[in-house]
């Protein structure tokens, strides 16, 4: 299981169904990506588990557990929610 602690915040990558919703199609270029939130650390205010994200990939340091793959972020790095 993973915990997240501080200000970071686990994110899955999202299927590219995800980048539509309710017919607007959310255009993202090579460093914005849209995750699900997996778990967020105890320093971590507005954002919980299961909220769907857009963020910024470029500080995003990628993990493999369990056979999949995960990104940690600084909480500064979640653009927005969805």
């Amino acid at each position: 299981m993973l915990r997240c602690i501080g200000k970071n915040v686990i994110v899955e990558l999202s299927d590219k169904n995800d980048y539509e919703k309710n017919g607007i199609i959310i255009k993202t270029n090579s460093s914005n990506l849209i995750g699900l939130v997996i778990c967020v650390g105890n320093d971590v205010n507005e954002i919980r588990p299961n909220d769907k994200v857009i963020y910024n990939e470029q500080n995003a340091k990628k993990i493999i557990y369990d056979s999949k793959e995960y990104f940690v972020l600084d909480e500064k790095d979640i653009l927005a929610l969805i």
